[in-house]
């Protein structure tokens, strides 16, 4: 099982990456020889995030918000891999200035505050997170990053109900068991914590996650020596 500091900072913002959105035509400039140049250099950078080459990756994102600098996906996307790379102040600009042209992108908020979380600014995240709940209260991402901060501000209730709710979404979210189980414990509550680890480790087996699976048995032999 990922430890709380490492799970926030990569569940956060996986939803971020994706394919050209269906609005692009709507954003992208007039030309067509730009229109092409822009969807070639968009296309290579998500390709090159989701290969982890994060600085060609931001080369690219750069070269789309110059062709077009009020296309809110390349600010977001090159904040995401700035914040791969650790340049989380860069990574905030980005976030800030998707937020600045679209007030209801959820990944933005997604991660900004997952870059908060990491930065130890936990209620800043919280708010973003409860923004990301507001936005798009279907998917599962804003409850868990949510839960993983309250149970860092020490909100081990309120981190057991985040994740409840994260689970409610999404049955099969191991991580989201096996922080319960954690929160559970902080709480005092033995017998609950160790059946959700047990459900994370059987899930984490289940989806081969090998080294998450031996983390979460470690777990479970020091919670019932």
């Amino acid at each position: 099982m990922n430890y709380i500091h490492k799970t926030i900072a990569i569940l956060g913002i996986t939803s971020v990456v994706g394919g050209l959105p269906a609005a692009i035509s709507a954003q992208v400039p007039q030309s067509r020889i730009q229109q092409t140049n822009f969807q070639g250099y968009y296309s290579q950078g998500v390709q090159k995030l989701n290969q982890g080459n994060f600085n060609g990756a931001i080369e690219d994102f750069n070269s789309v918000v110059q062709l077009n600098p009020r296309y809110y996906e390349g600010y977001c996307l090159r904040g995401l891999a700035e914040f791969h790379l650790g340049n989380l102040k860069a990574a905030l600009i980005d976030f800030n200035s998707t937020l600045q042209l679209n007030p209801n992108h959820a990944d933005a908020y997604r991660g900004r505050g997952t870059a908060y979380a990491q930065m130890g600014d936990f209620q800043k995240a919280i708010a973003d997170f409860n923004q990301t709940i507001k936005i798009d209260p279907t998917s599962p991402d804003g409850y868990y990053n949510l839960g993983l901060a309250n149970y860092k501000q020490g909100n081990y209730k309120q981190a057991v109900a985040n994740f409840n709710s994260a689970l409610n979404r999404n049955p099969n979210l191991a991580d989201a068991y096996g922080n319960r189980g954690l929160a559970q414990h902080a709480l005092g509550d033995n017998k609950s914590a160790v059946a959700d680890l047990k459900q994370a480790a059987s899930l984490f087996q289940q989806q081969g996650n090998i080294q998450a699976y031996q983390q979460t048995q470690a777990l479970l032999q020091q919670l019932q020596q």
